[in-house]
């Protein structure tokens, strides 16, 4: 069966299955490995990403934060915002999107 990537109405099902419901444990010591505080990244984010890489549901994980722009923080199928920002914008070039440029602002002359 080839791979389909997940969509809305099937999101709750893949959750279900995700490696990460069962480590709740790991919230108790104050933190959320997989949303770590400023400065933390580094090493909250290693237990967080050995558990998603040992996941059933980690692409639908990751096509699910695709999908949705969760591209700033976080983990997400086993990859970082930086990662998942890089994957992104490549999809987006795949498609021919051609990347938002800000305009540039004109000085203000008094």
């Amino acid at each position: 069966m080839k791979y389909q990537p997940a969509t809305h109405s099937d999101t709750i099902d893949w959750r279900q299955e995700a490696e990460c419901r069962k480590h709740y444990d790991l919230l108790r010591g104050g933190g959320d490995p997989w949303f770590p505080p400023p400065g933390k990244s580094t090493e909250v984010n290693d237990k967080a990403l050995k558990i998603c890489f040992s996941c059933p549901v980690q692409q639908q994980c990751l096509d699910y934060a695709l999908e949705k722009k969760e591209l700033k923080a976080g983990i997400f199928g086993g990859k970082t915002p930086t990662e998942r920002q890089y994957i992104f914008k490549k999809q987006q070039q795949a498609k021919g999107v051609k990347p938002k440029t800000r305009k540039k602002r004109k000085a203000k002359t008094a």
